[in-house]
């Protein structure tokens, strides 16, 4: 089926239509988005990062975009890719920033996601930043539990993406193959642990 009908008939709200459209353009929305967040957070916003990289929460933002699709026609694949990519990236840099705004006082008013196009804010933002928050006070409760220097393994892996020769000699390892094996077994017991709590990221070598 086409691009346009499939639009159409999501538009209308058409369920089979919606899974199509997120089964052939969630992988490549997903690529954008991650590459968007990490120039974006790299700077202010480093230690999340991991938690994104599992997918998870962009999967279920990106659910809900095509979900709440309106009269928008993009022309062709390539468009469609970028206008999806830009309302779930602007979705989820809102809910951070709401999330963090709520961090800086709890009673503060926080004004509504500014819209980018059609559908833009159609999740309620509350919403969104409640979920990152549950899932970020759990990442970093995690964390913080390892011992310094394997939590500091993780971080400079998992977020700085350092070099194992680099962390080895930092963090005071042997070798750049010592520093691999001991972020290997270190990351190891972070993905159980953060199962247990209902996160699920992939593994990072």
């Amino acid at each position: 089926m086409d691009l346009d009908r499939l639009q159409e008939l999501a538009c209308s709200g058409d369920r089979d239509a919606q899974a199509e459209l997120i089964r052939r353009f969630y992988p490549r929305v997903q690529r954008m988005v991650h590459r968007e967040l990490e120039r974006d957070f790299r700077r202010q916003h480093r230690w999340l990062l991991p938690l994104f990289s599992t997918g998870d929460i962009v999967q279920e933002v990106f659910t809900g975009v095509i979900q709440s699709l309106d009269t928008f026609r993009a022309e062709d694949d390539d468009a469609f890719v970028k206008y999806l990519s830009t309302l779930v990236k602007h979705r989820l840099v809102d809910a951070v920033r709401h999330h963090e705004a709520g961090r800086r006082d709890a009673r503060r008013q926080v004004a509504p996601p500014t819209s980018v196009g059609p559908g833009a804010g159609d999740d309620p933002t509350p919403s969104l930043a409640a979920s990152i928050s549950e899932q970020l006070r759990a990442f970093r409760e995690v964390l913080d539990a390892f011992p310094e220097r394997e939590r500091r393994l993780l971080e400079l892996r998992l977020v700085e993406k350092e070099p194992f020769a680099d962390l080895a000699d930092k963090l005071a390892f042997p070798s750049s193959d010592a520093a691999r094996k001991a972020f290997n077994q270190a990351q190891a017991r972070l993905v159980v642990k953060l199962r247990s709590r209902g996160i699920h990221p992939p593994t990072i070598s």
